[in-house]
């Protein structure tokens, strides 16, 4: 793949050292206790995240669980929600309770967390929830809130229940709870703790081993190796000791990177199928990576010898279309960063390498360009036959935009 002149930027803007890696759940950091604001309690387990804790007391004869739930509001201004999902390990579906502070003191209510307040179309407002909440209280101490209650889980019900948690920055009035972060600890507020036996399982978000090994492997792909083999033809080819050594980097570097990218294509595909919702504008742009991608595979190996009619030809199709891709790429990266939503810092350190990376390649760009007007000066009847040869009718030993 190669891209025309001037391009050097979008080529670095695509290197991706850092995307999409394996944000790793943060550890708890609430001391759990047995006793909370004068309560007692049989056992208690410190939370995967937002230094949550989630205290309990199972009572067998009746199959209810009495319970406090204690989080950090970080803010007297915001909420804490806690809540039990019968239907599986994530948001939709949650049977919540949030507190917060208003003019009349702490209060609590019940919210019930649907698909469309999931994705953004409907705001969370208080409201029936499906499971058996009673005796519901909260207590508010500095930025500390705990959330009281009992759950009447049924007879012969399981023990074993998906919690969810987590905290927002405001609420509107009257009870309307603003969105919470998408990032860091606010996406790993899940767990499945058996209460009877006081263990949590059940620490992955579904299918998020396959998200992430997605992300890596067409980081590494699309977005590290495909790059560097652009950037091995268009800086190492000016150099006569590179001399066909660029070639077969810029080949090996493509080749490998495509059939990653092909695999990680096919995990993309998989996932489609358990996607709620479909991320619509990510799979497209992978999809158009992927068919552009193959172009290029099969236009190198249909490569025109230099000297053939239709070599220009092949090489402006070429550069089109690797350069169309790069931009997609670009796109794309972006686009799974929202939709894995990686922890900050990984987002900042991919920042930090492209800017490392832009650099580099400024001053190869710089040197390319010195070393083209040189050989001109020297030798300006060279590098100026479209065909890549002299006037004299030898074949051009470097043409600047040929591959």
């Amino acid at each position: 793949m190669a891209l025309t002149r001037g391009s050097w930027g979008w080529i670095v803007l695509a290197i991706l050292a850092l995307l999409c890696l394996g944000n790793s759940p943060s550890l708890a950091n609430a001391a759990c206790s047995t006793t909370v604001s004068g309560k007692t309690f049989v056992q208690c387990q410190e939370l995967r995240a937002l230094g949550a804790s989630f205290a309990w007391t199972l009572i067998n004869a009746t199959n209810t669980i009495d319970f406090a739930f204690t989080e950090d509001l970080q803010d007297t201004t915001g909420w804490v929600a806690w809540g039990i999902n019968p239907t599986g390990i994530y948001m939709p579906g949650t049977q919540a309770l949030a507190a917060f502070s208003n003019s009349s003191g702490v209060v609590v209510k019940e919210y019930n967390v649907t698909e469309a307040v999931f994705n953004g179309q409907a705001n969370l407002m208080s409201g029936p929830v499906s499971l058996n909440y009673t005796d519901i209280s909260a207590v508010l101490s500095g930025t500390t809130m705990t959330i009281f209650g009992t759950l009447a889980l049924g007879a012969g019900k399981s023990t074993s229940l998906n919690h969810v948690w987590n905290r927002g920055p405001s609420v509107t009035s009257p009870s309307t709870l603003t969105p919470h972060p998408v990032s860091g600890d606010n996406i790993q507020g899940y767990s499945t703790i058996d209460m009877s036996s006081g263990i949590a399982t059940a620490f992955g978000l579904p299918h998020q081993s396959l998200k992430n090994k997605h992300g890596i492997i067409n980081a590494v792909s699309w977005g590290i190796l495909l790059p560097i083999g652009v950037m091995a033809a268009r800086y190492l080819r000016p150099f006569a000791f590179a001399d066909p050594l660029w070639f077969y980097i810029h080949v090996i570097f493509q080749i490998t990177g495509y059939i990653l990218g092909v695999v990680g294509w096919g995990m993309g595909l998989q996932l489609q199928k358990y996607a709620n919702p479909i991320q619509y504008r990510h799979r497209n742009l992978g999809v158009a990576i992927f068919t552009l991608a193959t172009l290029q595979i099969l236009s190198g190996f249909l490569r025109p010898k230099k000297d053939a009619k239709v070599r220009k030809y092949w090489n402006v199709f070429h550069h089109v279309i690797g350069f169309a891709t790069i931009i997609i790429i670009i796109v794309n990266i972006f686009e799974g960063i929202h939709v894995l939503q990686p922890d900050r810092k990984w987002k900042k350190a991919y920042i930090i390498v492209i800017a490392i990376l832009a650099a580099i390649s400024l001053v190869m760009e710089i040197i390319t360009w010195i070393l083209w007007f040189r050989r001109r000066q020297v030798s300006p009847k060279r590098l100026d036959h479209p065909n890549g040869v002299n006037r004299a009718g030898q074949p051009e030993e470097y043409k600047f935009d040929d591959v």
